[in-house]
């Protein structure tokens, strides 16, 4: 084989590995592509936050809460006043006098036990007040799930939607440290987990209805 014929061959060679390589090369760009887009549409945003708020029966629930608890600071408050009335009776007797010392007594064990049932209901209202958040979290999570999983979303990340206020500083340091950046609205599924929840209640108050 001369010079020239060992040049064609390298030279068919070289092109038939470019055109390999050049194939291989737009292979892995359209799958790479395709990756990407499908990644970008297994990926959705949804505000918790805001479902909450438009959650048909959690914000009754927590007004009803905050609602025994401020009537339980009424009790209280009135139970105090009682206690300082009664208190005005020691000056019947005198500092010294074994009726002065039982009644300082009475009041003192009436008043501590009346703070320890205060604590206690506090502490009552406060548990049951987590608890709604807790099952009203887990009935979203849930209906979120069935969601994505109709739709074929891998990853359901949750965000504020709210809009920077700057005139207050917890506002823009919520969004400072947020996790997302920018989001396009067709990935932003809250208003479609805020009506799915509010067809649940209305199914089930219309079961309700028809059981009657």
């Amino acid at each position: 084989m001369n010079d020239t014929q060992q040049k064609l061959v390298n030279f068919f060679s070289f092109r038939r590995w470019t055109t390999t390589a050049l194939i291989a090369l737009v292979a892995v760009s359209i799958l790479g592509g395709s990756s990407a887009a499908q990644a970008q549409t297994n990926v959705a945003l949804v505000d918790i936050g805001k479902i909450f708020k438009s959650h048909p029966v959690f914000g009754q629930q927590l007004e009803a809460l905050r609602g025994e608890a401020e009537q339980f600071k009424a009790q209280t408050r009135q139970m105090q006043q009682a206690l300082m009335q009664e208190a005005q009776g020691l000056k019947e007797y005198e500092p010294a006098s074994p009726e002065f010392k039982a009644e300082e007594t009475r009041l003192a064990q009436k008043s501590a036990a009346k703070e320890v049932e205060q604590r206690s209901k506090m502490r009552d209202l406060m548990k049951k007040e987590a608890q709604l958040h807790f099952d009203t979290y887990n009935e979203i999570k849930g209906i979120i799930a069935q969601y994505a999983q109709q739709e074929g979303m891998k990853i359901v990340m949750r965000y504020n939607s709210q809009e920077i206020d700057p005139s207050v500083p917890a506002s823009i340091m919520q969004k400072v440290n947020g996790s997302i950046v920018f989001h396009t609205n067709q990935k932003d599924i809250t208003q479609e987990i805020v009506g799915q929840i509010a067809r649940t209640y209305a199914a089930s108050r219309g079961d309700a209805v028809n059981r009657r």
